[in-house]
């Protein structure tokens, strides 16, 4: 069974809004989802994304693939940054501190760059 990260389609006519689930590949759009990972909402600007961090971070260690487009959310909101760094930890490159200080200093630095 092939797992993807992807959007399930909710909301009005022409103002979407999206959940980000767990879902088999052969399951349809807006059809059964394993876990419900977070929401998107495009139309606010910037888009307004809630994530569960470690619940996403343990699905892609796990091998779910995610969409492009939750890949690129998944980049913006650190997710994909979380999850090199522990694939550091597991490999013995630096200490599970190590990596949570790493990655507060790019939140740090995320949070003055977008304003």
């Amino acid at each position: 069974m092939s797992v993807r990260i992807r959007l399930k389609r909710i909301g009005k006519k022409h103002r979407p809004i999206y959940h980000i689930v767990v879902a088999d590949s052969r399951a349809p759009r807006d059809g059964k989802f394993i876990e419900k990972l977070g929401t998107y909402n495009p139309h606010m600007n910037p888009p307004y994304t809630v994530l569960k961090m470690q619940k996403s971070v343990s699905w892609l260690i796990k091998g779910a693939q995610p969409t492009d487009t939750v890949r690129s959310i998944f980049s913006k909101n650190g997710v994909l940054f979380k999850k090199h760094l522990l694939k550091g930890v597991k490999k013995g490159v630096f200490s599970h501190e190590v990596a949570n200080h790493k990655f507060d200093l790019w939140l740090k630095k995320e949070k003055t760059d977008s304003k």
